[in-house]
């Protein structure tokens, strides 16, 4: 099941998507900044900071006047540009790459309680002897009672061998645990049987390994049975890099346009195309989306199903049609900037629309949703790849 490598341009898209350019310091951006500004813009500008630096109640030095400059200007432009610190750059990256620093664990908010679903292989959370169904209740001695997911997932993150405490709770037993945090590769898919001849992928995150582990995926489950259809579950996913999002895609079609990406007018498009060769030979697919499936998640939705080669089950996409490209900048920080959109195989721009389902269906009942999934599979109209399609 080995198929050709995508060729793409050398650049690393995310979320969907973020590019590497040429890096440079905050005060070159500040100063062609204002440059590059009209005679009032350059006079408000100067006014601005010299009575800032004048007046202010406080000492502010150039560096936290710059950078909170570049955050303004950022926030101005739309809700997906922002400004990177060391932290959120090293992050980002790091996402991209398909590595995290943390402890290895997927937690869920079960019953008011942040709960262990798993532990990674090799990491500190697996080798200190957390278990799935522990509880964590404080961090480094704080509560998490009244805490979000987001905040405490990211608190369990930080830099490798950094520390951590977590308070743990077992049955009815309560206990302090030390660990050292730890680069971890995270692992971006998970497949299973659901009955004979009918497999599941689910896509958590779209990295640089995503593309490969679908196929090892595919490999694997074909290599036990045939694959006489597929549930691909992209459910909660929202994005990651393009070349992954390609990549799935085409391991699905056979040849054709998977997306188009479209900056300014006076720059030419960019079209992006499966490689020839259907991974499952024609073998049906229904897709699981939800209203969080964003990006990434939608380029191959909307790919499979303009071409006709999956069934689209749940809910209408988040709606996320922007491209973002990713600008380093001295000292380890960068910009998230928006640099254009991608449209569909078929033209559609799905930015603030999302790409509706074929078929409706509760998104969060996930065994009802899984039995409905496989009845599509199996009715005679179930859709089937399409050599001939072309779309352009």
């Amino acid at each position: 099941m080995a198929r050709a490598a995508v060729i793409l341009r050398p650049l690393v898209h995310f979320g969907v998507l973020v590019s590497i350019v040429t890096g440079m310091a905050l005060g070159v951006i500040a100063y062609r900044a204002i440059s590059g500004a009209g005679p009032l813009a350059k006079q408000l500008m100067g006014e601005a900071v010299h009575q800032i630096k004048a007046n202010y109640v406080e000492e502010v030095t150039d560096e936290q006047l710059a950078n909170d400059a570049v955050r303004g200007m950022l926030r101005g432009l739309d809700r997906h540009s922002r400004y990177l610190d060391r932290d959120a750059f090293a992050r980002l990256q790091a996402d991209a790459d398909g590595w995290f620093s943390g402890i290895g664990v997927e937690l869920a908010l079960t019953g008011g309680y942040f709960t262990i679903k798993a532990t990674l292989d090799g990491s500190p959370a697996r080798q200190a002897g957390l278990l799935p169904g522990d509880r964590i209740t404080a961090i480094d001695g704080a509560s998490l009672k009244g805490k979000r997911l987001q905040w405490v997932a990211s608190s369990l993150r930080g830099p490798p061998s950094a520390p951590v405490r977590l308070r743990v709770r077992r049955g009815g037993e309560q206990f302090d645990l030390d660990l050292a945090r730890a680069l971890i590769a995270a692992p971006s898919v998970r497949w299973r049987w659901l009955e004979a001849g009918y497999a599941y992928a689910r896509i958590t995150r779209f990295n640089k390994r995503t593309g490969s582990e679908f196929e090892d995926a595919l490999d694997t489950l074909s290599a036990a049975r045939p694959i006489t259809g597929l549930v691909l579950d992209v459910r909660g996913n929202s994005g990651g890099i393009l070349p992954a999002s390609v990549e799935v895609a085409g391991a699905l079609l056979h040849g054709g346009v998977v997306t188009t990406m479209r900056s300014r007018p006076t720059a030419p498009s960019q079209t992006y195309r499966a490689p020839p060769g259907d991974a499952l030979s024609g073998a049906p697919v229904v897709v699981l989306i939800d209203g969080k499936a964003a990006s990434a998640s939608e380029i191959v939705a909307g790919a499979l199903q303009d071409h006709g080669r999956a069934i689209l089950l749940g809910d209408t996409s988040f709606g996320k049609g922007t491209v973002q490209s990713l600008v380093p900048l001295s000292g380890a920080q960068g910009l998230k900037l928006t640099t254009g959109h991608y449209f569909t195989p078929s033209g559609n721009s799905i930015h603030d629309a999302g790409i509706r389902p074929d078929v409706e269906a509760d998104p969060t009942d996930s065994e009802a949703l899984l039995a409905q999934a496989v009845e599509l599979l199996k009715a005679p109209l179930a859709v089937k790849a399409s050599p001939q399609v072309e779309l352009d």
